[in-house]
């Protein structure tokens, strides 16, 4: 793999010396570049203007990769940029406390002012980032938990009712003495009503970030509130399965619905619950938001695969790190990951079949009306899991041993063309070293397995991904999905996953900083191309761009 990490070693360089800060000789990096040009990539405003993005949410695996080759190579020019990215911006984080961050809000490297889609407000947004705070801590601790209460200030609109929202509020006030030592309200509402929709990718973010901060600091409040956020997820599934939850709460009805389907906010959550509004009459009560498990969109980070992907990934992963106090998340995790193996998954396909948390399957079933999941005539079909979702049921395997995991762990392997591993044997796997899998969440979970097993057939298994990952994606002295692509995303986990690859051959596992998410992201209102104004996010809109 000398190959691999000496490409890795140059991609890095090429990021350090290219891709920071050339107006204002800050140590702040792009989030991205033109790989034919070398132009950093631009997100055009709808009045015309450029911005030439500096989004550090969009930035921590590049950050953890930086911090994995120091540890591979000795040099420490490397994980010293990220910390130095870091520490300019808790050096210019506002009165709160918090950074610029989130897909509303990011710094224009141009100005090095703050900017974002005026119809997004450039409000702080945490889902799914599951941000580098290991380092950050190692930057500057006080800092580091300054932010994290920030965080948790910004986004808990109400801390007795656990009302909360995706969209935090910049420069919010707040005491720091005592702040961990708040009542909690042990008799809150199943289901109820509040204005802040409490998804689970912006309440898991904050159940982690103050697990992390009791293991930082050992306060013991910090952890006693994220197993009571992360409760109340748990006690709002499903009764009779065990399925959900998206969310704890349900939307309040704040005005009466128009009548006309073609009002512009005909489907808002301003008229209460958009899935009992759009699908109640033919499915009863059972059809909320809060226990919708279906998804519309193929490369959505929403319904099911928030929960049992990204959210169970970093449920199971800080669990792991919490040791004893983490059992009872990771026993709550575990338990969420049968249940949707049970009801779900289906193991001859790698489909999930669409359904609310009662478990009946919705395949077939068209849409009787127009409403916030898509349009009258619309037909309920079931979907490809993503990697990410391997990954997760990979990850709880590894930290459990639960057998019951086991056999999907094993069925999902297979449907990803990684070999047929022996579902009722994890230490006799059939593995394909022909593989052209080239994802990095399926190499993260392959490692999982061959860290936990000690079976050498995982890890020769591992080195063919590598393999795979590496002719397929390392370009022109970066990553790209393919040598068509225009666009270099320096946050894409591929050389994180090398760097683990790497560290694993060489007996040093531990000391890459893990995988976490493909949380970043930029979304709003853009000037696109031949079409004019539009909503879109960079991943979907300007990173997938290819060359004929």
């Amino acid at each position: 793999m000398r190959q691999v990490l000496d490409y890795l070693c140059g991609y890095a360089d090429t990021v350090l010396s290219k891709y920071r800060d050339p107006y204002h000789g800050t140590p702040l990096f792009f989030d991205g570049c033109d790989s034919f040009t070398g132009r950093p990539v631009t997100w055009r405003n709808v009045d015309g203007t450029d911005w030439e993005p500096s989004n550090i949410a969009s930035q921590q695996n590049l950050f953890r990769t930086l911090a994995g080759l120091t540890a591979l190579t000795g040099k420490a020019d490397y994980k010293q940029a990220a910390k130095n990215a870091f520490k300019w911006h808790f050096d210019h984080a506002d009165s709160s406390g918090l950074l610029c961050w989130g897909g509303h809000s990011f710094l224009d490297l141009k100005t090095l002012k703050s900017v974002g889609p005026e119809n997004k407000n450039q409000v702080h947004e945490l889902k799914h980032h599951y941000p580098f705070y290991e380092l950050m801590y190692e930057t500057d601790a006080k800092a580091t938990s300054r932010l994290i209460k920030a965080i948790w200030n910004s986004h808990i609109a109400d801390w007795d009712t656990l009302e909360l929202s995706r969209h935090g509020e910049y420069g919010k006030q707040w005491n720091e003495d005592g702040f961990w030592s708040k009542p909690r309200n042990e008799n809150l509402e199943i289901l109820r009503e509040a204005k802040g929709l409490s998804f689970v990718n912006v309440g898991n973010d904050l159940i982690y970030a103050a697990s992390i901060s009791y293991l930082k600091e050992g306060d013991e409040g910090a952890l006693d509130w994220a197993e009571f956020l992360a409760n109340q997820y748990v006690r709002t599934r499903h009764p009779d399965t065990g399925l959900g939850c998206y969310q704890f709460n349900r939307p309040v009805k704040r005005e009466e619905a128009p009548t006309d389907e073609n009002h512009p906010q005909f489907t808002f959550s301003f008229y209460g619950d958009r899935a009992q509004r759009q699908f109640g009459p033919e499915y009863g009560p059972v059809a909320m938001e809060a226990w919708v498990l279906f998804k519309m969109d193929e490369e959505a980070l929403n319904g099911p695969e928030g929960i049992y992907g990204d959210s169970s990934l970093a449920q199971v992963s800080m669990a792991r790190q919490l040791g004893e106090r983490g059992k009872k998340m990771l026993d709550w995790t575990v338990s969420g990951l049968e249940a949707w193996a049970k009801y779900a998954y289906v193991p001859e396909t790698n489909e999930i079949k669409p359904m609310f948390a009662d478990g009946k399957d919705l395949t077939g079933h068209a849409f009787q009306r127009l409403g916030f999941y898509g349009k009258k005539g619309m037909v309920f079909t079931r979907k490809q899991i993503s990697p990410i979702v391997f990954l997760s049921y990979a990850t709880a395997w590894a930290a459990t041993k639960r057998e019951s995991l086991w056999p999907t762990v094993a069925a999902m392997a297979r449907n990803f063309g990684l070999g047929n591993w022996n579902p009722n044997d994890p230490k006799t796997p059939s593995i394909n070293l022909e593989t052209r899998a080239n994802d990095a969440e399926l190499l993260f979970g392959v490692l999982e397995i061959a860290n936990a097993t000690g079976v050498e057939a995982y890890l020769d298994l591992a080195k063919a991904m590598g393999q795979s990952i590496f002719h397929q994606r390392a370009h022109r002295g970066l990553f790209l999905p393919s040598e068509k692509h225009i666009y270099a995303r320096f946050d894409d986990p591929e050389p994180l996953a090398l760097a683990s690859l790497i560290a694993t051959i060489d007996g040093k596992a531990d000391q890459i900083p893990a995988f976490r998410s493909q949380g970043g992201y930029i979304h709003g209102d853009a000037l696109m191309p031949e079409i004019g104004k539009k909503n879109i996010t960079d991943l979907k809109a300007i990173y997938p761009q290819t060359r004929p």
